[in-house]
C-alpha cells in the first residue's frame, strides 16, 4: 500500500469508516423482526408506520441543532454523547413493557442517532485531504452499505438462536437489542480512543457566536437542500413498492426479494469506489449526471419488465448508478459547506433528506394502491398503473438533477479554512 493511500485509509478516516460499519450493522439488526416485536407489545398493524416516523422525525428535527453544536464544541464530544445515547436507547428498547414505551424510546433513539451521525459526516470532511474528499466519502459510504446489508441477517440470526435456545418469542425479539447496545458501546469506545479531531481555524464562526449573528445558508447550498428532499423521497419510494410490485406481478417470495436487495447492495459497493475517485478527478456534477440520470431512467423501467429476472437486472443496474450519484451528491455538499458552519449545514441537509424519507413510503404506497389495477395511456402506449410510483419518482429526480446542473457552479473543493 502506497504512502498516499495509507494516509487516507488510516487514522480518523479509518475509524469513521469502521464506526459507520458498526453503526449500520446495529441499525439494521431489527429490520427482519421489528414489526412482530411491536405487535407482541400490543401495537396494531396499522400503527407500525408510527415507529419509523417517530425515529425519523426526531432525527429530522434535531439534526441541524446537533450539527451546529458540533461547530461550537467540536465533532468528537457530540458524537460520543450520541453513541452513549444509542447504548441507553438499545437497552431500553429491549426492556420496554408496552408499545407506547417502545414508540417513546424510538423517538429518543432518533435524537441520539442525529447526534452521532451528523458530526461524523462533518468530521470526515474536516479530516479528508482537499483533493481526496470524494474518495473518503465513498469509503465511508461503502462501509455503511456493507453494514446495512449484513445487519438484517445478523439480527435475524440472533433472534432465531435466542428462540431456539428456549426464550419466549417476545424475549427472543428483545435479545438482539442488547447486542445492538453493545455495538453502540463499541463505537463509542472506538471514537473515544481513535478519533483525533484537528483544531481548524474558525475565526468567522467565533465572531458570529460573539456577536450573536445568525448563520445564513449559502445560495447554492439551498439547491442541494431541494435535491436532498427529493433524494430522500427517492430512497423511501422504492423500498415498499418494489416488494409489493415483485410479489404482486411475479409472485416473488420475500426471501427472493431480500436476496435481490442484498445482492444489488453489494454490487453498489463497486460504484461507490469508482465514483469517489471519479468525482475527485473529473468533478462532482459529472458524476451526479452520469450516475443520477441513468438511475432515474432505470427506476422507471422496472415496472415495464416482463419477467422477474428482467426486473432484477433493471433494479441492480439502477442501484449501481444510484450509489455513484449519491457519492457525487455528498461530495458536492462537502464542497459547498464552509467550515465555520459545516455541521449546521450538514445537519440541515440531513433534516431535508429525512423529511423526504418520511414522505416517500407514504406517497409511494398511496400511488401504488390507487393505480395498481389500472392501465394508463401515454403517447399512444399503454403502461401498467402499478408503475406510477416509479414514474413519479423518476420525474422528480430528473428535475432535481437538472437544478444542480444548471444552478450549482462550484466545482473545486473549498479549502479547510472555509470560505463564504
Amino acid at each position: 500500500m502506497s504512502g498516499r493511500r495509507k494516509s487516507l485509509y488510516s487514522g480518523t478516516i479509518l475509524v469513521l469508516g469502521v464506526n459507520q460499519l458498526i453503526e449500520t450493522i446495529a441499525f439494521g439488526i431489527p429490520y427482519s423482526y421489528f414489526p412482530r416485536y411491536a405487535v407482541s407489545l400490543g401495537a396494531s398493524v396499522a400503527s407500525l408506520g408510527l415507529f419509523t416516523s417517530s425515529f425519523m422525525l426526531m432525527s429530522a428535527v434535531l439534526s441541524s441543532y446537533m450539527g451546529g453544536y458540533s461547530d461550537k464544541v467540536g465533532r468528537k464530544p457530540v458524537m460520543i454523547v450520541g453513541l452513549f445515547g444509542d447504548v441507553i436507547a438499545g437497552i431500553a428498547t429491549g426492556l420496554v413493557p408496552s408499545w407506547e414505551w417502545l414508540l417513546f424510546v424510538r423517538g429518543i433513539n432518533g435524537a441520539a442517532t442525529a447526534a452521532a451521525l451528523v458530526p461524523a459526516e462533518a468530521l470526515l470532511i474536516d479530516s479528508a485531504p482537499d483533493k481526496k474528499i470524494g474518495e473518503a466519502t465513498a469509503f465511508v459510504m461503502a462501509c455503511g452499505m456493507i453494514g446495512r446489508n449484513i445487519g438484517p441477517l445478523f439480527g435475524g440470526t440472533i433472534q432465531w438462536i435466542a428462540f431456539s435456545s428456549g426464550f419466549s418469542e417476545q424475549d427472543s425479539y428483545r435479545i438482539p437489542y442488547f447486542v445492538d447496545s453493545g455495538f453502540a458501546g463499541l463505537s463509542a469506545l472506538l471514537v473515544t480512543l481513535g478519533v483525533h479531531e484537528k483544531e481548524f481555524e474558525r475565526p468567522k464562526m467565533v465572531e458570529h457566536l460573539r456577536k450573536g449573528k445568525r448563520w445564513n445558508v449559502p445560495r447554492q447550498f439551498k439547491v442541494l437542500l431541494v435535491c436532498a428532499l427529493v433524494t430522500g423521497i427517492g430512497e423511501g419510494f422504492l423500498r415498499p413498492v418494489l416488494a409489493l410490485f415483485l410479489g404482486d406481478v411475479f409472485g416473488a417470495e420475500p426471501i427472493r426479494i431480500g436476496f435481490l436487495m442484498t445482492f444489488s447492495g453489494f454490487v453498489g459497493l463497486l460504484a461507490s469506489y469508482l465514483s469517489g475517485k471519479a468525482s475527485d478527478r473529473f468533478g462532482r456534477k459529472i458524476v451526479i449526471a452520469v450516475g443520477g440520470v441513468p438511475a432515474r431512467l432505470l427506476g422507471s423501467a422496472i415496472p415495464l419488465a416482463t419477467t422477474f429476472n428482467m426486473a432484477s437486472l433493471f433494479y441492480t443496474a439502477r442501484d449501481f448508478m444510484w450509489r455513484a450519484y449519491m457519492v457525487g451528491l455528498r461530495s458536492l455538499r462537502a464542497d459547498l459547506a464552509p467550515l465555520e458552519i459545516r455541521g449546521q449545514l450538514f445537519g440541515l441537509y440531513r433534516t431535508f433528506f429525512d423529511i423526504g424519507d418520511i414522505i416517500g413510503p407514504v406517497l409511494a404506497t398511496y400511488l401504488y394502491d390507487a393505480y395498481r389495477l389500472q392501465a394508463l395511456q401515454i403517447g399512444g402506449f399503454s403502461v401498467p398503473g402499478y408503475g406510477v410510483p416509479f414514474y413519479v419518482n423518476s420525474v422528480m429526480g430528473l428535475i432535481a438533477i437538472s437544478l444542480i446542473l444548471i444552478f450549482v457552479k462550484v466545482e473545486k473543493p473549498i479549502k479547510k479554512t472555509g470560505t463564504t
